[in-house]
């Protein structure tokens, strides 16, 4: 049985969808950008949506999946950025040992800081930014340690149980 072949308004429809979920084109610049009206432009949205795709639903959709995965990597960024910061203070051999512990201090003050807005605005982003920067410090360690066998085998385990490893509490 051959597939069926889509129309031109099917296609333009489809494309439309596309614009305006994943480029967030507004309705009049989808049009103007297919040379077609508004009106037809909100034709295509008014059949998707009988078809069962909502462009508001997948757009909004789309943004919160977006805003969570930035904050998740905003926390596990910064995290990572504060623990740089602190193995090049341990490390720098020109820095007194008073002058390392004053950095120190900062940076951890810093971070105490960044920790409370971070649970206070997202606290699941936050949690799950610093489980990713702990698993892949961890990784990185022991890849070095352990033969590919054994690597294979922690990356198996950390699969198996990543839901219990994101309903951990860190507070």
């Amino acid at each position: 049985m051959a597939a069926q072949k889509l129309s031109n308004a099917d296609r333009n429809r489809i494309l439309s969808r596309s614009l305006f979920v994943d480029s967030e084109y507004s309705k009049d610049k989808i049009a103007q950008t297919l040379g077609v009206s508004t009106k037809t432009i909100e034709n295509y949205q008014s059949k998707d949506k009988s078809l069962g795709n909502d462009w508001l639903t997948l757009r909004a959709t789309k943004h919160i999946k977006n805003t969570q995965e930035n904050k998740e990597n905003m926390y596990s960024l910064f995290t990572g950025y504060m623990m740089d910061s602190l193995k090049e203070i341990r490390e720098n051999e020109d820095l007194s040992p008073d002058a390392k512990a004053q950095m120190i201090v900062s940076l951890g003050d810093s971070f105490s800081k960044m920790g409370k807005i971070a649970r206070q605005e997202d606290p699941e982003a936050y949690k799950l930014g610093i489980i990713k920067v702990t698993i892949e410090k961890i990784l990185t360690s022991l890849k070095t340690e352990l033969s590919v066998e054994a690597m294979e085998k922690v990356i198996e385990v950390i699969f198996e149980i990543q839901d219990d490893i994101a309903d951990v509490n860190i507070w």
